[in-house]
């Protein structure tokens, strides 16, 4: 009444800002209607874009936010393979090769000599035991035997056991204890050509409000915008009522990101739960104003008080009260998924701990059973294993034995046939002889002199 003036206030029936003036001549939303003075102006933070100056003018401005993306928190990586985790797959190969290279190497310390003493050795045997020695010192176990009493030896040996105790054995034990406590999670997606790398390979899709900026920006953009407009048409659903329609589709399905303003995006996952959501870098600078009439007479006015409000630091603390205003329970962290329902299960977390934690103690988790089935998974592994190897030495050990029967069968089946074959001869030699002294005999009696 002092002011004498009246307003009326009103929702938009299309609840949408409105983007551009379309091919027909129209413009929708919010800002058709003050396109076509139904409306004054439209108190809100509205993007300010070239499109927009084309159907009204924007006072000084309210807000500078920028552009973002929303996805899905990252899940959780499976907790079988945790135990391999705390080396990268460049560093296994390097650990495996240098377990294998350090038992030959340590036989060659202690064989060396040997070739110029001309000392006789089991080679075969040393090498066995120079490789079941330093495997031992790599698995931490206790072994009594050395495979030489030398003191070159016991030096290779003491600098094995201090590489694969204080190297390889603590990082290993440091990075899986902090795998375990913080279990690890999926790659973010935090740029926009990471976002295209999943819409293409991994079926990400990308909605965004109608009549908004952000649509804007992919319709007449280039470059990544413009792929990602090409990406986007390949989809049932493109577009949504308003951001919170478009949170709340990311919240119930996993491959579904939403383009937006990020301090929007923002206050969504605030009361959605924001460990539910995983938020990009900022994309853009965008500004937003209070939407008037173009040759709005009381331009002038609004700027003066927008002005007063954002050198006063009002407008910063109205946009902080907003966040404070939140009900808490909308404020609360509470678990969507399957595995963070469980994982409260376990560990007996009360309604009271299910609230808001600092960055430094939120996501960590007891140790539990479920964490170390990795653990249970390889010792099964490892007896399979041994039990084939004990099948294949049973196996190779009966074909060794029962070669060796065979071949004695078969030597004792010689001797007989070789002493009657002696005897053969030795049996037609003599009768042979006896043969022959008798035709001499006779010989001699018929051409001798008769008495």
């Amino acid at each position: 009444k002092k002011l004498n003036f009246r307003y009326k206030y009103y929702d938009p029936p299309d609840r949408s800002q409105g983007s551009s003036i379309s091919g027909n001549g129209t413009f929708r939303g919010t800002l058709g209607l003050i396109w076509k003075r139904k409306a004054d102006f439209f108190v809100g933070d509205v993007t300010m874009t070239w499109e927009r100056l084309q159907a009204v003018e924007f006072s000084f401005l309210t807000l500078a936010d920028s552009g973002a993306f929303l996805t899905h928190a990252p899940a959780k990586l499976s907790e079988t393979l945790a135990i391999i985790r705390p080396f990268q797959w460049e560093v296994w190969p390097l650990v495996c090769a240098t377990v294998l290279v350090t038992g030959p190497a340590l036989w060659v310390v202690i064989a060396a000599p040997s070739l110029w003493q001309r000392r006789r050795q089991n080679q075969w045997g040393l090498l066995n035991n120079c490789c079941w020695f330093t495997t031992t010192l790599f698995l931490r176990q206790s072994s009594s035997k050395e495979p030489s009493k030398t003191h070159k030896a016991r030096l290779v040996s003491v600098l094995v056991s201090l590489g694969a105790t204080y190297v390889i054995g603590d990082m290993y034990s440091a990075n899986l204890t902090s795998l375990l406590a913080r279990p690890a999670r999926e790659q973010p997606i935090g740029t926009l050509q990471a976002l295209e790398e999943a819409m293409r390979n991994r079926d990400y899709e990308l909605v965004v409000e109608r009549h908004s900026s952000s649509l804007t920006i992919l319709e007449n953009g280039t470059g990544v915008y413009g792929r990602l407009a090409k990406l986007m048409r390949r989809q049932r659903i493109q577009r949504v009522r308003s951001v919170e329609v478009g949170v709340r589709m990311v919240l119930a399905r996993k491959h579904v990101a939403i383009l937006g303003g990020r301090e929007t995006l923002y206050y969504d996952t605030e009361r959605f739960g924001s460990h539910n959501f995983h938020l990009s870098e900022k994309l853009y600078t965008r500004y937003s104003a209070i939407a008037l009439q173009i040759g709005c007479p009381f331009l002038e006015t609004f700027n003066n008080v927008v002005m007063t409000l954002f050198e006063a630091g009002i407008l910063a603390k109205m946009t902080t009260d907003e966040y404070k205003n939140l009900p808490e329970r909308s404020r609360r962290s509470e678990p969507v998924t399957e595995s963070d329902k469980e994982s409260s299960d376990l560990t007996g977390e009360s309604i009271a701990t299910s609230q808001m934690q600092g960055e430094s103690t939120k996501g960590l988790e007891p140790v539990s059973l479920r964490m170390l089935r990795g653990a249970f998974c390889l010792l099964g592994i490892g007896y399979l294993v041994a039990a084939l190897a004990l099948g294949i030495e049973i196996q190779v050990h009966r074909r060794t034995k029962n070669r060796i029967t065979v071949s004695v069968r078969t030597e004792t089946r010689r001797v007989p046939r070789c002493l009657l074959l002696g005897k053969m001869k030795k049996y037609l030699r003599d009768r042979l002889a006896r043969i022959t002294r008798l035709v001499y005999n006779y010989i001699d009696r018929a051409l001798g002199p008769g008495i």
